[in-house]
């Protein structure tokens, strides 16, 4: 009986050991994947895909913030700050729509060329609920990442720079 036991105890011994093996050796692979940074028009293509599954599924989806500059991220809190608990300006829609609903269509994402000041732009052009959109995103390159810094309505009676609606301003 204790043979037995012996026999066992070192099986589950050495299939411990190659599962911490394993993850040790794969840790940094992850952790590199993780970290890679992504292109913008990934990023807004990845938006407006989950925004696109959301319509369909049960679960809502709210954009990420966590991607906007140092300026973005503190015009938007000043925003909520000023606004005490109610709509601040800029923020009684989402942007990345043009509006408090949205069915989109007909999405075509495109980058635009970088600047050797690290920024460049991501258009998006869709229909939402049946009317054209054209958003253009400004991304600057931060610490190797790219980040959101503005979004810019371009087409329709809805024309509207994102960072001036969220200083009130038209």
């Amino acid at each position: 009986m204790r043979s037995r036991l012996d026999f066992r105890a070192r099986w589950v011994g050495i299939g411990l050991a190659i599962t911490l093996l394993t993850a040790q050796v794969a840790a940094p692979y992850r952790a590199m994947a993780a970290a890679a940074p992504q292109a913008p028009e990934a990023m807004v293509g990845q938006v407006y895909h989950r925004l696109i599954a959301a319509e369909t599924g049960s679960k809502g989806y709210g954009p990420p913030e966590s991607f906007y500059t140092p300026r973005l991220t503190a015009l938007v809190a000043a925003a909520r700050r000023k606004a005490k608990g109610e709509a601040a300006c800029g923020l009684d829609f989402i942007f990345w729509f043009n509006g408090q609903d949205y069915q989109i269509t007909q999405l075509v994402v495109t980058r635009g060329p970088t600047t050797p000041a690290g920024r460049t732009t991501v258009t998006a052009t869709f229909q939402n609920t049946g009317d054209a959109e054209k958003i253009v995103f400004d991304f600057q390159k931060i610490g190797g990442r790219w980040l959101l810094d503005d979004a810019h309505s371009l087409v329709g009676d809805s024309q509207w720079t994102f960072s001036r609606l969220l200083q009130c301003k038209s």
